[in-house]
């Protein structure tokens, strides 16, 4: 999915495609979302979006090829 993302996107929750929550979307900069990842969220999830490594953030950067719908509440994504 391409889209465009606002500042209407901002603390919309960030879902797995199995409904497990990631995080929320903390701030958009120049159309692009970055979330702030939920203390407890599933590793496997967020190696598969490329989040982990030797740096450990709060805010990581969501590509938006990742992304495979955007509801009233929610942010979708393909993994």
């Amino acid at each position: 999915m391409t889209a465009e993302f606002t500042d209407k996107h901002v603390g919309k929750r960030v879902v797995a495609a199995d409904g497990t929550e990631i995080g929320t979307v903390d701030h958009v900069d120049h159309g692009s979302l970055y979330v702030e990842v939920a203390a407890g969220a599933d590793r496997d999830i967020l190696e598969d979006l490329r989040w982990t490594g030797t740096v450990n953030r709060e805010v990581y950067h969501l590509n938006d090829n990742f992304v495979a719908d955007i509801t009233e509440d929610a942010v979708r994504l393909r993994v």
